[in-house]
C-alpha cells in the first residue's frame, strides 16, 4: 500500500520550517558579531599597533663636548747639535734618566781638534808679536800705530781660538735638563749636518708625572669651553679606567685643514704612576654644563616620526600644539653636536609621543616642549615658557617605535608599519 502523498508534503513541510528559521537566525547573528569585530574592537583594545617605549626619568645629566687628542708631556726638549760631523758615540738611549750638564753624545773630534790647535798657535804667535812690539815702542823703535795694528791681530786671532773652541765644545751634546730620553733620531756612525738648522738628535722630557692632552676643538664649539673646566679622557692602552683633567690653555691659533677650522685645546692629565705614555691617543670629554636634578627623555624619542595612519584623537591633539614644535621636530635630531645647546626658543623646541590610556585602549599624546641640555644619550626637559610647568612627568611612556601586527618592526626615523 502506498503512502499518501498529501500526509508526505505535509511533514516535509513540518521539518523544513524550523531549519530555515534557524538558518536565517545563526546567519543574522554572525553578521552582527561580524560587524561588532570590525567596528569594536578599536574601542576595546583588540588588534590594535604595539608601540615601544620608554619612560621620562629624573636624574643627573651632563653636557660634554667630546675630542680626540694626543698625550704629550708638558714640557719637553729637542736636543740638536751645532756643528756638522759623525756620530762617534751615543751615550744613552730610549728611556733613559738623564742629568743637566751630562754627556749623551759625541761627534768626531778630530777635524775640530785640529782647527783647534791651529787657532791657539796663531794666537801664541800673534800675542808674542804684540808683547815684543810693546817692548820696542816704549824704547821707541816703532810707532804707535805700528803697535795698534799688532794688537788687532791678537785680539782677531783670540776670536778664532775662541770659535775653534766652542765648535770642539760642541762636539760633545750634553743634557740641557733633567728628564728622561723619550726618542732618538740618530746612530752612530751616521752624519748629521747643521746647515740651516739643528738637526734632532735626542727628544727630552723633563717631567712624565705632568702630561698632558692637545685636543682639536671645533670653531662651533670651542666659545663654550673655558679654562679650568673639568675634564675627563680615556685611553686605549687602559679600557675601562677614566684619567681626569681640567683645561688649561684655550689657544687662539686657528688651524685650518681643508676648509675646517679648529683650535688646540691642552687639558691637564696627571701621571703619578707613569702609566701614561707620550704619543697615546686620548678621547677626551669636557664638561661644560652639569644638572644634577634633570627631567629627561632618550633622544630615540626625539627622532620618532608618527606614521600617517594616526587615530582621530591623535590628529585632534595635535592641533593643539605650536607649529614652531613641528618645524624643530622635522629638522635635525637634537642634541647631536656634541652636547650643545640649542640656539634660540624655535631650534629648542621639540615634541614626542606620550602613550596615554583611553579606557582600554591606549591613544598617542603628541606633547612639546624646549630642550635642555644633552648627554648624546638624554635629552633635558625644559617647559615652553619660562615659569611654567612642563607637560610631562616621571613615568611617562613616551613612544620610540612601532611593532605592526605581523611584529615587523618600524625604524625609530619614522615610516608607516606593515599594516597586513
Amino acid at each position: 500500500m502506498k503512502p499518501n502523498s498529501n500526509s508526505v508534503t505535509k511533514s516535509r513541510s513540518l521539518f523544513s520550517r524550523p531549519l530555515v528559521k534557524w538558518s536565517l537566525v545563526l546567519a543574522c547573528l554572525s553578521a552582527i558579531l561580524a560587524l561588532a569585530w570590525v567596528f569594536g574592537r578599536p574601542y576595546f583594545g583588540i588588534n590594535q599597533i604595539a608601540y615601544r617605549t620608554v619612560t621620562i626619568e629624573e636624574g643627573p645629566l651632563t653636557a660634554t663636548i667630546r675630542a680626540s687628542g694626543t698625550l704629550n708631556p708638558v714640557r719637553s726638549v729637542t736636543v740638536g747639535t751645532g756643528v756638522s760631523g759623525m756620530i762617534r758615540e751615543l751615550n744613552v738611549d730610549f728611556n733613559d734618566r738623564v742629568r743637566q750638564g751630562q754627556v749623551i753624545a759625541q761627534i768626531d773630534q778630530r777635524e775640530f781638534k785640529a782647527k783647534f790647535d791651529q787657532a791657539q798657535a796663531n794666537y801664541d804667535l800673534a800675542l808674542k808679536n804684540h808683547e815684543y812690539n810693546v817692548r820696542l815702542q816704549k824704547e821707541g823703535f816703532i810707532s804707535q800705530q805700528a803697535l795698534v795694528g799688532t794688537e788687532g791681530v791678537m785680539k782677531a786671532a783670540f776670536g778664532a781660538l775662541n770659535l775653534a773652541k766652542k765648535s770642539l765644545d760642541d762636539t760633545e751634546i750634553r743634557s740641557p735638563v733633567d728628564g728622561v730620553v723619550v726618542k732618538r733620531s740618530v746612530e752612530v756612525g751616521q752624519t748629521v749636518a747643521a746647515s740651516l738648522q739643528s738637526p734632532e738628535i735626542f727628544v727630552i722630557a723633563r717631567n712624565l708625572a705632568e702630561m698632558q692632552v692637545e685636543t682639536s676643538i671645533d670653531e662651533s664649539d670651542v666659545g663654550r669651553i673655558e679654562e679650568g673646566l673639568e675634564a675627563t679622557f680615556t685611553v686605549d692602552a687602559f679600557p675601562g679606567r677614566i684619567f681626569r683633567g681640567k683645561v688649561k690653555q684655550v689657544r687662539k691659533s686657528p688651524v685650518n685643514i681643508q676648509n675646517v677650522v679648529t683650535y688646540t685645546v691642552l687639558i691637564s692629565a696627571n701621571n703619578p704612576d707613569f702609566k701614561l705614555l707620550p704619543g697615546m691617543t686620548a678621547n677626551a670629554r669636557i664638561i661644560i654644563e652639569r644638572n644634577e636634578k634633570a627631567l629627561k627623555v632618550a633622544n630615540t624619542a626625539l627622532r620618532f616620526r608618527m606614521p600617517a595612519q594616526t587615530s582621530t584623537a591623535e590628529k585632534k591633539s595635535s592641533t593643539n600644539k605650536p607649529a614652531a614644535a613641528d618645524s624643530a621636530q622635522s629638522g635635525a635630531s637634537p642634541g647631536m653636536s656634541r652636547g650643545s645647546r640649542g640656539t634660540g626658543m624655535a631650534g629648542n623646541l621639540r615634541s614626542v609621543y606620550v602613550l596615554e590610556q583611553d579606557g582600554r585602549k591606549q591613544t598617542p599624546i603628541r606633547k612639546s616642549f624646549r630642550l635642555g641640555i644633552t648627554d648624546g644619550e638624554y635629552s633635558q626637559i625644559l617647559p615652553l615658557k619660562e615659569g611654567e610647568e612642563v607637560d610631562l612627568k616621571v613615568g611617562d611612556l613616551v613612544i620610540i617605535g612601532i611593532e605592526g601586527q605581523t611584529g615587523v618592526k618600524t625604524p625609530a626615523t619614522g615610516g608607516a608599519p606593515r599594516m597586513f
